[in-house]
């Protein structure tokens, strides 16, 4: 199956997962249900094979599914057919989760969701838009210079909720440290004044487990500003489910794990040094001997996480907000309107000539 709508039992709607109530709904007949619910519901729609109609096809079906595994996809748009009407869905190279343009029902891309491309965790939203709306209102709001057009109703309408892909990494290391400690105590009597300087052999040995180290691993959005929106809380990850998608836009990464891992370990080693140095706290200072320091293990997870994000075009300059699907956590850039700024500093003018003239006659 090339798309897959999950539509409402009760009136065959399309329906999607609402944050607010952490259920899906379908907003005709107003029907609610669990996770567990639509699975089960759904089930055998989703586990129907296709059919080949010859075994040369289904041969040639099957390599090309090998290297949608394989390989990430090409720099190319491609239409799918709705199946709740029919209409071409036109997508990019590494959209998963869209929106008809015609009947407007969420449209789950499936088979690139598969293999190597199908997530193994997630964290689902739990902001909804209309939250996600007033948080941009109060971002907003500090600064009084920004263009009306910037907060205006259609541009609120285009916040979108998108899943972005990430590479989590599970380690554990094996530390091996040595180094030397020294501690100095200076103390004076009578008028002379004493060092006691005292040296000690250090030693670091274990094991750590170093979990869910993450990095982004899509290069169509800026890194700084997901940055600015994170920590998510990790301990609310799931385990991937696809009907969690249905109502968002959700992207596949097109950084392979090759590529990322050595940003990863880089950050698990950063984090190994930190842990040995907070126990070194008690000495005057340290000197390194040697760090054997290694990574023993290592699984990637290919995980989703949540993100309300806004563009806007102002001057040929494009600014971007973004909030965290599911702390809330904002972060973005603010256009400047040049009139505000020009009538402020115009209005700021005209009190203080007209507080000059007053002080002039009244000094004459």
């Amino acid at each position: 199956m090339a798309v897959q709508t999950y539509k409402c039992p009760s009136c065959g709607a399309g329906i999607s997962f609402k944050p607010d109530l952490q259920k899906f709904r379908c907003d005709y007949c107003l029907s609610e249900y669990t996770e567990r619910e639509i699975n089960e519901l759904t089930k055998t729609i989703q586990d129907k094979p296709e059919k080949a109609t010859d075994k040369g096809n289904l041969k040639e079906e099957g390599k090309e599914q090998v290297a949608r595994e394989e390989s990430p996809p090409a720099n190319h748009l491609a239409s799918y057919d709705c199946n709740s009407c029919g209409a071409q869905v036109v997508t990019d190279e590494t959209t998963t989760a869209t929106f008809c343009y015609f009947c407007h029902n969420p449209v789950i891309i499936s088979d690139r969701l598969s293999g190597s491309f199908k997530p193994n965790k997630m964290i689902p939203f739990t902001i909804d838009k209309e939250k996600a709306q007033e948080t941009f209102l109060k971002w907003v709001g500090r600064n009084k210079y920004v263009p009306k057009e910037f907060y205006s109703n259609s541009q609120l309408e285009k916040i979108t909720g998108i899943y972005l892909p990430y590479w989590w990494a599970d380690c554990k290391i094996e530390v091996d440290y040595e180094g030397q400690g020294s501690s100095v105590k200076t103390w004076e009597s009578g008028d002379e004044e004493y060092t006691e300087t005292k040296k000690y052999q250090i030693v670091r040995k274990g094991s750590i487990n170093i979990n869910n180290v993450e990095e982004l691993a899509f290069t169509k959005i800026e890194k700084n500003l997901l940055d600015g929106i994170a920590p998510y809380d990790e301990t609310k990850a799931v385990e991937f489910s696809m009907p969690y998608l249905s109502g968002f836009f959700a992207e596949q990464y097109n950084i392979p794990k090759e590529e990322i891992t050595p940003k990863i370990e880089e950050q698990v080693y950063h984090y190994a040094r930190t842990l040995i140095r907070e126990t070194l706290s008690d000495y005057t200072s340290v000197a390194d001997k040697s760090n054997k320091t290694e990574i023993l293990s290592k699984t990637m997870n290919y995980t989703l996480l949540p993100a309300w994000v806004l563009t806007y075009q102002y001057q040929g300059k494009t600014y971007v907000f973004a909030v965290n699907g599911q702390t809330g956590k904002s972060f973005g850039e603010l256009p400047m309107s040049t009139k505000k700024v020009f009538g402020m500093s115009a209005a700021i003018f005209a009190v203080a000539s007209l507080v000059l003239l007053l002080g002039g006659i009244l000094i004459w």
